[in-house]
């Protein structure tokens, strides 16, 4: 928009100080910036300047922020979250009215990334859909042109208390803001009855979930892997045809019943950020015990997803970015759910083989339209840096000015100028990222397996990526394990007469839950640092055996994970 001053419209945002800096530094490149608050944590974040409380009926709502668009001559609507309650109708105005949209959310490609695109995300996505377009798109991308990854850290605690600081300003200035209500099916104080429990029993669920996997990672046990998302995602309950991943599950275990080989093991793994208001463990089993392969399913927590992927014969899931993953891991995926790449030559769906049919079709994807996809998410979708720290938010916001074509023209030392660190950014970078983890790579599971961690001095080394070809000799030889030998799947909850029940003694082991139902004879309750250390080393030993991951190249090293 050449000859138009360019005016942005803030919506609600990440729950950090993101958004108010980007609109700092537009103010700066001169366009008007105005905020929209919907409740006392945006106020929080968000505090002054060109502000406007939202307070009102939803009913009000379309006309409310029509009038404002017009007042103000809105020409860019920027939010995240394109299927939130009121920021769909504002997108529908928005376009009435030609005005440009900017999408943010969590990378597709993870850490180190961001999702920002225009006019949609996810199943909203402008993304090419069939590997044609994808080709025809990436002929006209330079690899000049692509955005490394940043390498600003993001250690999960800043995630923690950014958050615990917007829920603050909920409780405080409630008041002003009575008929706010979250996009998420549960409110804070109900969430915390699911995430307080959890927190205090991580270590058991740790050990647990590093039993499990030594196991099968040192078998000949086949097996497919389904990483869980969380039920609250937008991409479960708006992009698939299931309202939340109980229901996931349900159609999964029973196809698994039925169609599966009957050798092979179905593996969940849950979602590191699960709230814990469903107990998938439990359900798991009462749907296996009713199709009768409860047997040959198996669930784990606290643990990186990175080693199941290598050894598992496939991936069925409903929609992650995960699959992105095991896709560069040359692994067959199926995604249940709208997906932006379920294409023929990478994900497989059900507009091209039923899910019966990928139990024993394994079709692996290819490679140049793999690479081709990941080129084109890149240049069109991903800008470098995060939401939450410091050097993080400066990399994303330079990334953004450049996207939005703020600062079009400008060159790189101009652009870095133009958004010079303040008081919110240190002058000077560490030279090694302190944490770069993301929600897959939480700190608790970190320490399950410290050797996935990413290289320190590159986000884009994906942990597997750094796996030796050849297993060191003086390490076990998985052909010594006994083939189909896994820990029987036990629920924390349960009575011994329930993990004695004839349809969990399939393998004949003992029990290894980890947690005081079910502790090992002569292991004590508490947490015991020499026993984690010996079951981390088995594990690393395991890993050795695992198939290692397809290709070398250097676009086949971003750390991808769930959102």
């Amino acid at each position: 928009m050449p000859n138009k001053k360019r005016v942005f419209l803030f919506l609600e945002g990440p729950l950090s100080p993101f958004f108010r800096e980007l609109g700092r530094i537009l103010e700066q490149e001169g366009c008007e910036v105005r905020r929209v608050n919907f409740c006392g944590g945006d106020v929080f974040y968000w505090p002054s300047g060109n502000t406007h409380w939202w307070q009102g009926h939803v009913y009000e709502w379309p006309l409310w922020i029509s009038n404002l668009m017009k007042q103000y001559q809105v020409t860019d609507l920027v939010l995240i979250g394109d299927w939130r309650p009121m920021h769909r109708e504002a997108i529908w105005l928005a376009r009435l009215r030609g005005n440009r949209i900017w999408v943010y959310e969590e990378g597709y490609l993870r850490p180190g990334y961001l999702t920002l695109e225009e006019d949609g995300v996810n199943a909203y996505s402008t993304l090419p859909r069939t590997p044609e377009e994808v080709h025809e798109r990436a002929l006209h991308i330079s690899d000049a042109k692509l955005p490394p990854p940043s390498s600003a850290p993001d250690p999960m605690i800043d995630r923690v208390l950014k958050t615990a600081w917007h829920h603050v300003g909920n409780v405080l200035l409630w008041p002003f803001f009575t008929n706010y209500h979250t996009h998420r099916p549960y409110n804070i104080g109900r969430e915390l009855t699911g995430h307080i429990p959890r927190y205090l029993n991580r270590h058991k669920r740790r050990r647990h979930g590093i039993e499990v996997t030594r196991a099968i990672l040192s078998s000949k046990t086949p097996f497919y892997l389904m990483p869980l998302q969380l039920d609250a995602d937008s991409q479960v309950r708006r992009h698939s045809p299931f309202t939340g991943m109980l229901e996931c599950m349900a159609m999964v275990i029973t196809d698994f019943a039925k169609n599966a080989p009957q050798d092979a093991f179905l593996f969940f793994k849950n979602h590191p950020l699960d709230n814990g208001l469903r107990n998938y463990r439990r359900y798991m089993r009462s749907l296996g015990r009713a199709t009768g392969c409860s047997d040959r399913l198996r669930f784990v927590e606290e643990i990186k997803a990175g080693p199941l992927i290598n050894k598992a014969r496939g991936l069925i899931l409903c929609n992650s970015t995960i699959g992105l993953t095991a896709l560069r891991q040359n692994k067959p995926v199926y995604c249940l759910g709208e997906c932006i790449y379920a294409m023929p030559g990478l994900a497989a769906d059900k507009s091209q083989m039923s899910l019966a049919d990928f139990w024993t079709a394994l079709p692996r994807p290819n490679e140049r339209l793999l690479n081709e996809f990941i080129k084109v998410l890149k240049h069109d979708a991903l800008v470098p840096g995060n939401f939450y720290s410091p050097e993080g938010i400066h990399d994303a916001i330079v990334a953004s000015l450049l996207r939005m074509g703020v600062i079009k023209g400008k060159n790189e030392t101009a652009i870095e100028m133009a958004v010079e660190p303040k008081a919110w950014v240190k002058e000077v970078r560490p030279a090694e990222a302190a944490d770069t983890t993301d929600p897959e790579n939480s700190a608790s599971e970190k320490s399950a397996f410290d050797g996935n961690k990413p290289h320190p001095e590159s986000a884009e080394k994906s942990p597997d990526d750094a796996r030796e070809d050849e297993p060191d000799k003086d390490k076990p030889d998985s052909k010594d394990a006994t083939e189909n030998e896994l820990p029987i799947e036990a629920d924390p909850g349960e009575t011994p007469e329930e993990t004695a029940h004839p349809d969990n003694q399939g393998s004949g082991i003992p029990d290894a839950a980890g947690t005081p139902e079910n502790q090992t004879a002569g292991t004590p309750a508490n947490e015991d640092n020499e026993n984690i250390k010996e079951e981390k080393a088995a594990v690393n030993a395991a890993e050795d055996t695992a198939v290692p991951p397809a290709g070398n190249s250097a676009e086949n090293k971003e750390t991808l994970n769930e959102q």
